[in-house]
């Protein structure tokens, strides 16, 4: 029988080597965290390549300026510390195909439109639905498409807002549903992107009062249901779009006999190629200085606020609607009430005038 005294003794040395153990973890862990600021301070990065030269700036859309007002309600109370430098992509241009209008056709009759369609700019045109060519779209709304003949972004539109056809969904499963409606309407096409993060798609209820689309969070009151698909992060940064909360690749579905059918889209994206190359880019400091002195592009806010209070700040890279050659990094500034905001990350002796 082992004595009270071994006992104790064996049970200090357990707790001894069992404390040494645990300590040895804990350093081990310290170790993996601090690792990389060594790492930088003895073996800082290489400077930035610039291999692209000066780089165009970013073509957000056109806005009216506000005199807007912003304060800071960070946790800590202070701006995060970014890297001194971030890749910049080359786009894949749209190829210029002496096929591009063929193609084009193909692809718009898949979804119900038969006609020649009209010409609207050099390379783009307009296709109409027509009852009498399309009999399954017979009594369902409208829908007129513009779609790019080499880059296949387009826009699809109807007047559902006044549509008496329209029905109000009937639960989740119909919504859930909308999802893989706007999937096969992009499929119909062959315009399935490769680089959508599904984990991302988001879906949006709308009421319709009068001819205004209202957010709702009942799906009894839901005739809209609103579908963003977002692209896949890239190097740890997420990929942000013209209007902030949304994507440039959103579907509007509405419920017609019973079944959920595309009744406004906004398609608009690119393929982003393997050819980067680091840039400089401001501080957080520096692109706050920028946003107070209304030198950033206001994504979203309501309509009738002027002061906002930013409670996050990131990098990420912007995709937008309007023609660019390179996705580049942007600062974005999160606040109240859904705003949202960019400055243009790259340092601005990097940006042509």
């Amino acid at each position: 029988m082992i004595s009270l005294n071994t006992a104790k003794i064996e049970t200090k040395i357990v707790l001894k080597w069992g404390g040494i153990f645990l300590f040895i973890i804990f350093l081990f862990f310290m170790l993996i965290k601090i690792l990389p600021f060594v790492i930088n301070i003895f073996a800082p990065a290489p400077p930035p390549e610039a291999a692209f030269g000066k780089l165009p700036p970013i073509p957000y859309p056109n806005q009216v300026k506000e005199n807007l007002s912003y304060s800071l309600d960070i946790l800590t109370s202070i701006l995060p510390n970014f890297s001194d430098q971030a890749k910049v992509y080359k786009i894949i241009p749209a190829p210029l195909e002496l096929t591009g209008l063929e193609t084009t056709l193909k692809k718009v009759s898949k979804i119900g439109f038969n006609s020649d369609g009209t010409q609207i700019t050099e390379d783009t045109y307009q296709w109409i639905d027509q009852p009498a060519t399309s009999p399954e779209r017979k009594n369902l709304i409208q829908r007129s498409i513009v779609m790019n003949i080499f880059s296949s972004d387009f826009t699809l539109s109807s007047p559902y807002l006044v549509s008496p056809s329209l029905q109000v969904f009937s639960g989740t499963d119909e919504v859930n549903q909308t999802i893989n409606t706007a999937k096969f309407f992009l499929s119909s096409m062959s315009l399935s992107p490769q680089d959508i993060d599904e984990s991302k798609t988001e879906t949006t209820l709308y009421s319709t009062t009068g001819s205004v689309l209202a957010p709702t969070s009942k799906i009894s009151n839901t005739k809209i249901v609103k579908v963003d698909f977002f692209q896949k992060d890239l190097n740890r940064m997420p990929i942000y779009y013209d209007e902030g909360t949304s994507s440039t690749m959103d579907f509007l579905i509405g419920k017609e006999k019973n079944t959920p059918e595309v009744v406004g889209a906004r398609f608009f994206h690119k393929n982003i190629s393997d050819t980067s190359s680091t840039y400089a880019i401001k501080t957080a400091s520096e692109a706050y200085s920028e946003l107070q002195n209304g030198k950033a592009y206001i994504a979203n806010k309501p309509t009738d606020m002027v002061e906002f209070s930013i409670k996050k700040v990131f990098l990420a890279y912007y995709m937008g609607s309007n023609q660019q050659d390179y996705l580049m990094p942007i600062i974005v500034f999160q606040g109240n009430n859904d705003f949202v905001a960019y400055v243009s990350a790259v340092k601005d002796e990097w940006i042509s005038n």
